[in-house]
């Protein structure tokens, strides 16, 4: 069941998912490596013998080396994307139940001052609106809207 309060737009790798794809790079170089040897020394030069392993494998061990590395900076990246939005959604919550607050208690306790109080709590939220919708990488994707707050999709509606 996904979670309501934030929605699964980055996908975050896994160690097995990255070092999986490390193998993989390692191995294709490993077997590009040693085709192309093979195709050198047997087809070209015509000469047959052992091949040459240890000049593969260590373009493997740097394929390998260089995915994992790419992979791990990515992954701590999009991390911090999301904490990033964790942490706007978190602040826009907060600053529209204060604003509530203010709203009701000027109300009860003096309704002619309900009007100018409403303006300044509108201009406060349609900024709110606007930030979060700068922020959020995928507002504009309908198919992606599906998952967002509701205050983002009416905001992505209206421009």
């Amino acid at each position: 069941m996904k979670d309501e309060a934030r929605p699964n737009l980055i996908r975050v790798r896994s160690d097995r998912s990255i070092v999986g794809t490390a193998v993989i790079a390692s191995i294709t170089t490993l077997a590009v490596a040693l085709f192309l040897q093979w195709l050198v020394y047997n087809d070209l030069l015509h000469r047959t013998g052992p091949l040459r392993v240890v000049g593969s494998a260590v373009a493997a061990f740097l394929a390998f080396s260089f995915v994992v590395r790419v992979q791990f900076a990515q992954r701590q990246r999009r991390m911090e994307v999301l904490r990033r939005f964790e942490t706007i959604a978190e602040m826009n919550d907060r600053i529209r139940n204060a604003l509530q607050v203010i709203e009701c208690a000027t109300y009860a306790t003096n309704p002619e001052a309900t009007k100018p109080v409403r303006e300044a709590v509108d201009t406060i939220e349609a900024v709110l609106d606007e930030v979060v919708i700068k922020s959020h990488p995928l507002v504009a994707s309908e198919s992606e809207n599906e998952s967002l707050p509701k205050f983002v999709k009416k905001k992505a509606s209206n421009q």
